[in-house]
């Protein structure tokens, strides 16, 4: 029975991270930039990060696969090709929206009126911030 990746873990994990957060890289080659994750993959536990661990890929001139593509529509161009490849998650660090700070995330639940309800919202963890990172935040009873 082969053994799997290191870095690909068995199961899905649940990442405290999502589409359209601002995450900044803390380590690697891109180490201190930022960049918003467009694509998220919990099955491999990594993200995907816009203008963030950029590869090259050179390619030649080759005919087009196309049906009925005469002239200069038969060849696909080539050239240097630069495309984002994912990064492992625990590469990245979600940076908070109000203290603009990289932070480790935490969870809260709502409140309410009779009982605790089961809504989970994340905190930043920071000490002198502690507020909360998704836009649905604490619900206060009317």
């Amino acid at each position: 029975m082969p053994r799997p990746k290191r870095s690909q873990p068995e199961e899905p994990v649940r990442l405290k991270i999502k589409k359209g957060d601002t995450v900044e890289v803390i380590t690697g080659k891109d180490k201190g930039k930022r960049g918003q994750i467009t694509a998220a993959y919990p099955k491999q536990n990594k993200v995907l990060v816009g203008g963030i661990n950029m590869l090259v890929h050179h390619m030649k001139d080759r005919p087009s696969n196309r049906a009925g593509a005469t002239g200069i529509n038969q060849v696909q161009k080539g050239g240097r090709l630069e495309k984002e490849a994912p990064l492992f998650c625990a590469k990245v660090m979600l940076v908070c929206p109000k203290c603009d700070r990289p932070t480790r995330v935490g969870f809260a639940f709502h409140e309410g009126p009779e009982k605790p309800s089961r809504r989970k919202y994340r905190v930043c963890k920071h000490p002198d911030c502690g507020k909360a990172i998704d836009d649905r935040g604490p619900v206060r009873p009317a």
